[in-house]
């Protein structure tokens, strides 16, 4: 039997809104059990609230969320209290009809509304999925929220429409979870080094660490892929040591053959907020007696931008040990010039999507405004992605300082370094 407020289980209903919650959902579906336009709303930084005036005022902003949107459905579907700041509805109307719906709902709140004598925002991101007869309840309601998800990523205040590739995608990325732990216990990472030239002194003073992943079930795994996904989980801290140690040993090891070449390693900001982070980086430093003069910390302008004001002080560490700070990818993120004032950086590269446009008219002039200015701060350069012999020239008669690429060396392995740089005029 379909439960209705004269049932009397108060397990059927929201104890704070009043709106049948999910026990009800699940049994108000096995009666429908047809075609219906299912959206899941989660209301958007709902947390600022709280924290902000408390969760009691939370409790009513919620009510008042729970009318505004029993209102604006009306008898074309059903609201549903799901948990937390999470609602979904069930639409009985035409999917044209629901999406209508779906768009003024978004459109309604984000506008302020009054809850008591306090004016309130708090936009809402929406993920639709249509269902079918017979589906379960609970992987409709799984797709549904997976593509919440995706309106949140694309800036809230948004719906998105379930489709078989996103949870392809999804699902991809869940095995991928699991592998990377695994690669990392059976050492399936492993570190090549991409040589960094000196154009004045005509040297290779420095490389750049990067990570690689050579996966028995997927091949070669670009950083691209599986360092958002080791950011997401967490692990991240773990793999980060891992490089760490790596690149330490390395270097202590050509030490021990008269090579002394520096090695830029970039951080993630997320191995930042780990208060253990520099106990376990000077032991390492410690145990494999490497010069901090020999290691130099990159970020990228993306990552900068992550780094909240208290986490300035911890790149400040890095100073207080020696090392030189770089802002890699430079010219591709948001607010380039003021992180060059903000951050305690010595090293500016510029991206290679900036430098492949070197012979543009609007890219020649970029690249040289950011070496003027960079010039003026007393900022080293280091162009990457340099490719081609009329990169080089130009490059050095803009007064470009170092640069990395293909053109001199693509990524190499330990060994292959050794050799190149006994090749190349490095110390030996």
């Amino acid at each position: 039997m379909l439960p209705n407020k004269d049932f009397k289980g108060k397990e059927y209903y929201d104890y704070l809104t009043g709106l049948p919650n999910r026990y009800y959902l699940y049994d108000y579906y096995r009666c429908k059990n047809c075609h219906l336009t299912v959206a899941f709303l989660d209301f958007d930084n709902f947390k600022y609230i709280n924290d902000s005036y408390g969760h009691s005022f939370g409790d009513d902003v919620l009510i008042k969320i729970s009318d505004i949107l029993v209102k604006m459905v009306k008898n074309r579907g059903k609201v549903f209290r799901f948990g937390g700041d999470e609602f979904i509805i069930l639409f009985d109307c035409k999917k044209d009809e629901a999406f209508k719906i779906i768009e003024n709902i978004i459109e309604r709140f984000n506008y302020c509304f009054k809850v008591g004598n306090r004016e309130v925002l708090t936009t809402v991101s929406v993920g639709v999925y249509i269902s079918s007869a017979g589906e379960n309840i609970d992987d409709i309601i799984r797709k549904a929220d997976m593509s919440m998800f995706e309106a949140k990523k694309l800036g809230k205040s948004n719906y998105v429409v379930f489709n078989k590739e996103m949870e392809d995608t999804m699902l991809k990325k869940a095995n991928m979870m699991v592998d990377i732990k695994r690669a990392l216990l059976e050492e399936e990472f492993y570190i090549l080094y991409q040589p960094i030239y000196d154009l004045k002194e005509g040297k290779i003073k420095e490389v750049e660490a990067l990570a690689r992943w050579k996966s028995e079930k997927y091949g070669d795994v670009p950083p691209s892929v599986f360092v958002p996904i080791l950011e997401e989980t967490g692990l991240i801290r773990e793999f980060g040591i891992f490089v760490i140690e790596g690149v330490f040993n390395d270097i202590k090891r050509w030490m021990e053959e008269d090579i002394n070449i520096k090695v830029n390693i970039n951080v993630s900001p997320l191995q930042l907020r780990d208060d253990a982070f520099f106990l376990l980086f000077d032991n390492l430093l410690s145990k494999y007696k490497v010069p901090s003069s020999l290691i130099g910390i990159e970020f990228t302008e993306t990552q900068i931008l992550n780094i909240q004001e208290q986490k300035i002080n911890k790149i400040n560490e890095f100073l207080k040990r020696g090392m030189k700070i770089s802002l890699d990818d430079f010219g591709v993120g948001y607010s380039s010039l003021i992180n060059m004032i903000n951050f305690p950086i010595s090293t500016i590269k510029i991206d290679k999507s900036l430098i492949d446009r070197i012979d543009d008219k609007n890219g020649s002039a970029l690249i040289k405004g950011i070496l003027y200015i960079s010039k003026e701060m007393n900022y080293e350069v280091v162009a990457e992605g340099v490719e081609t012999k009329e990169q080089v020239e130009i490059l050095k008669r803009w007064g470009c300082n170092k640069i990395q690429g293909y053109y001199i060396s693509g990524p190499k392995t330990f060994e292959e370094i050794k050799e190149f740089i006994g090749k190349k005029g490095g110390w030996k």
